[in-house]
This record gives structure tokens, C-alpha cells and sequence, in this order.
């Protein structure tokens, strides 16, 4: 009589009624929204693919009136504006140099370089002031406000289609204040901790709990909200700060004289090019910083963009992190979040 032998755990099959957990977890990330992989590079490939579908995709669909056009597609092409913008205001001084006299061709180029540096330098100067407070505060609570995710979008059809396409988007794990997407934190934290709320602990240790909570999350949740809406309101004062100083420093003289170059006609004279950018920015900054003594503003003008640029990224990490630590010996309850407790 032949018996039934029941399969070792080592070595059940991989079809039917078991799948391996490198197997799960490789087709999830394949068909289902999850956290981006961070790294050096994650934000640039993020921003390059918000830009490329902003002009060729959304810009495009949104015009057109597409019933697939979303909220994330709506913010997103707010970098047009900007790019378009900056285009406009440095061609006008430059695009006519050709009807002008050689020394109002010449003064007018001088115009059209130092707005674009003031535009180059008010965007580069935002970016870095968030990137430099986002830094302080992932250090101070391990809270990652620069954490994408990738989102799978399945669109309905578009007519003459027969079926929708699956679109890829790149948001922000905690772009939403009140709806972060925390389902994303926990699946990331079970696929590859073991343990849904891996993230939460990590967060809970930063902020002064050395025992782990019997429901982290919501005790964590709301620090999360708080810590992201302190930081986005001091975000919104800082980037007016950054464009005056921005637009204050790229009007300086040292931006008048920037070597510009066709890189596809002259693609030796790049580094030339970038050296005297370098320079300009260094000088430029050693300008504003001196003054004129022309007036009190233009002595101590350029000073107090400086400083405020300083200050405001110092405060836009220390704002968000102000109260964040709890010391769980001095809470008001006395109820022992270590433990369960049954409701009555």
C-alpha cells in the first residue's frame, strides 16, 4: 500500500499552495505601489521623470481635458511655470541683442546673465536649504521627508484605446500632512523587517521610548504629522528668503562677465565655462556680503539675506523637531503603552 508522504518545509514546491517569501516579495514590488529604493540618485531620477512627463505627458493630458489627469499630475507641473518663466524674462534681454548697437547688445547681455543667475540661484538655493534641513531632521527623529514612493497607476482607456495604460509616479512618502502614506511604511516594514511596525519602532526609539509600544503606530502617527506640518509651514517662509537672495546675489558684477559657451559647437570650452561659474558664485557672494555705500540698505542689505538664508534653514530643522522627544517617565497618563488592556 503506498503512502502519502507529507512535503519537508525545506522543500515544498513552488507552484500550488506555496510561495516563497523572495518570491512575494519580488512580485509585489513588480504589480503593486511600494517604498522607492533611496539612494544618491533617487531624488534626480524622480525630478528628471517629473520634468520629461511634464512637458511630454501631463502638460498634454491636462489640456486635453483627460479623465486620467490626477492631483499628483496637477503639482507636478508647477515646474513648468517656473521653467518657462525664467526663460521669458532672460530672453527678453537677450533675444533682440542682434537690432541693438554692439555696446547696448553688450549691456543688455549683461542684463540677461545676471537674471538668469539670479533664477539659477534662487532655485539652486532652495533646493539646498530643504535638502540640508531635511537632513537635520531625519538625524534628529528619523523621520526621511524626502522618502518616494513608486506608484502604480492603472488609467482607464483613452478613446481610439482598448485598454488604459499602467503609468509610474514618484510622490512623497509623507507629501500629505494627514494621509502619509503609513500602508506603504508597514508593507516595506513586513516585506523586509519581518514586522509591520519596524518603522515605527525606529521612530519610537528617536523619540525617547527604550521600551517597544504595544501599538506604535499610533503613538507615532501623530509626531509624524506634526514634525511634517511644522516643516512644511517654516519651508513656506524660507523659499521667499532664498529667492531675494537668490535674485540679490545674481545681480551682483561678478555674474555680468560668466563665460557662456554653445556646448555642441564648443564642447572643450565646458570646463572653462563651469570654473568661471564657480568664480562668479564665490565672488558674487563676497559682494553681496561687503555691500555698497550707497545706503543703509545697500550696506547692510546683502548681510541680512545672508544671514536670514542661514537662519531659516537652521530653523526650518529645528522648528519640526522642537517637543519631539517624549520622556515617557514624565507623561501625564499613567497608562503603560507596553501593555494590553481591555476595554470595558
Amino acid at each position: 500500500m503506498q503512502q502519502n508522504t507529507i512535503p519537508s518545509v525545506d522543500n515544498l514546491p513552488k507552484v500550488g499552495y506555496y510561495v516563497s517569501h523572495n518570491e512575494k516579495k519580488e512580485k509585489f514590488y513588480q504589480t503593486e505601489s511600494h517604498i522607492h529604493k533611496q539612494n544618491a540618485l533617487s531624488g534626480v531620477k524622480a525630478g528628471a521623470h517629473k520634468l520629461t512627463n511634464d512637458i511630454f505627458t501631463y502638460f498634454p493630458k491636462g489640456f486635453a481635458g483627460s479623465k486620467n489627469s490626477d492631483f499628483y499630475e496637477f503639482l507636478s507641473l508647477g515646474m513648468i511655470p517656473y521653467a518657462v518663466g525664467s526663460a521669458m524674462l532672460i530672453a527678453l534681454y537677450s533675444a533682440t541683442n542682434s537690432k541693438f548697437s554692439p555696446q547696448h547688445a553688450a549691456a543688455a547681455g549683461k542684463v540677461a546673465k545676471t537674471m538668469g543667475a539670479g533664477v539659477v540661484l534662487y532655485g539652486l538655493g532652495k533646493w539646498l536649504s530643504q535638502k540640508i534641513a531635511h537632513k537635520g531632521i531625519k538625524a534628529s527623529t528619523g523621520i526621511d521627508l524626502d522618502m518616494l514612493y513608486i506608484n502604480k497607476i492603472n488609467e482607464l482607456p483613452e478613446p481610439g484605446q482598448e485598454k488604459g495604460i499602467v503609468r509610474t509616479q514618484y510622490p512623497g512618502v509623507f507629501a500629505s500632512v494627514d494621509f502619509y502614506r503609513k500602508d506603504l511604511l508597514a508593507k516595506d516594514s513586513e516585506l523586509n523587517h519581518g514586522d509591520i511596525y519596524a518603522y515605527d519602532d525606529k521612530i519610537a526609539k528617536k523619540a525617547g521610548f527604550k521600551k517597544e509600544l504595544n501599538a506604535p503606530n499610533q503613538t507615532i502617527g501623530p509626531k509624524i504629522r506634526e514634525v511634517k506640518a511644522r516643516a512644511t509651514a517654516m519651508e513656506n517662509i524660507s523659499k521667499y528668503v532664498m529667492a531675494a537672495t537668490g535674485v540679490a546675489m545674481g545681480a551682483q558684477k561678478s555674474f555680468e562677465n560668466i563665460k557662456m559657451i554653445n556646448p555642441f559647437k564648443n564642447p572643450k570650452e565646458i570646463p572653462s565655462m563651469f570654473k568661471s561659474m564657480l568664480t562668479a558664485v564665490k565672488d558674487g557672494a563676497v559682494q553681496l556680503w561687503k555691500g555698497t555705500d550707497k545706503n543703509v540698505l545697500t550696506r547692510y542689505g546683502g548681510k541680512a539675506l545672508i544671514i536670514g538664508s542661514a537662519v531659516t534653514t537652521l530653523l526650518t530643522w529645528l522648528v519640526p523637531t522642537i517637543g519631539f522627544k517624549t520622556n515617557p517617565n514624565t507623561m501625564k497618563s499613567k497608562v503603560d503603552t507596553t501593555k494590553e488592556y481591555e476595554v470595558c
